[in-house]
């Protein structure tokens, strides 16, 4: 998406997530209203047909499964954006932990006490009379 000619690349990855967030989201309601629609146009036409008033069923019947597509669709590409994503911060994650330094234990086994040749000693030094 380096083309300066495509709107999509004046976008970074996160603004991309976004803006398939939120078309996925204006797909699935696009699609509830219009089965929405559907079940009160087939309730209006249980009574008859209205006079003077196109019958819009065939047409809501013709989008549904547009609209069922286009959610699928926005569904993979914002899974698919939020796979990279994930994808690139465990990378991240394990360079940067990967040059981390290696940690020594800080405790008992580590004190000065424990140590081979003071632990004979460690009573005494910890005694007082």
């Amino acid at each position: 998406m380096s083309d300066p000619k495509n709107p999509l690349s004046r976008l970074d990855h996160q603004e991309l997530i976004w803006l398939t967030g939120i078309l996925k989201d204006a797909c699935r309601d696009r699609l509830e209203k219009n089965l929405v629609s559907q079940a009160f146009e087939e309730r209006l036409y249980q009574r008859g047909p209205v006079d003077g008033r196109l019958d819009p069923r065939p047409f809501l019947r013709i989008w549904e499964p547009r609209y069922r597509k286009f959610l699928e669709i926005a569904g993979e590409l914002h899974a698919q954006l939020e796979g990279q994503e994930a994808s690139a911060a465990a990378v991240h994650l394990r360079e940067q932990f990967a040059a981390a330094p290696s940690i020594t234990r800080h405790g008992p086994a580590s004190s000065h006490v424990m140590i081979e040749k003071n632990a004979a000693n460690s009573r005494r030094k910890s005694r007082t009379r």
